[in-house]
């Protein structure tokens, strides 16, 4: 079977990583990516079935304020963790 594959843009300062985590592991750059999403998806499959659930059932319902919740929380929780990078003085 084929692989398909369309253009991606990654971050500049991950391209580096990329590069040699490939040669460490006899990788190319997008088999590494592609290895790292499928284990981020596998680690965090419950969390993330529970929010398709929510989701689908929100969705189904035309429950609106239960999407809104969902996107506010998602946006709440990167908020969180950017501000877990930002350096205290």
């Amino acid at each position: 079977m084929a692989v398909k594959t369309r253009p991606f843009r990654a971050y500049t300062e991950d391209i580096g990583a990329l590069r040699f985590l490939g040669e460490v592991e006899g990788m190319s750059p997008q088999e590494v990516l592609h290895s790292a999403l499928a284990s981020y998806m596998t680690t965090n499959r419950e969390r993330l079935g529970k929010v398709f659930e929510a989701t689908q059932r929100a969705l189904r319902d035309g429950d609106i304020d239960a999407l809104t919740a969902q996107l506010s929380a998602s946006a709440d929780e990167r908020v969180a963790a950017l501000a877990e990078t930002v350096p205290t003085f």
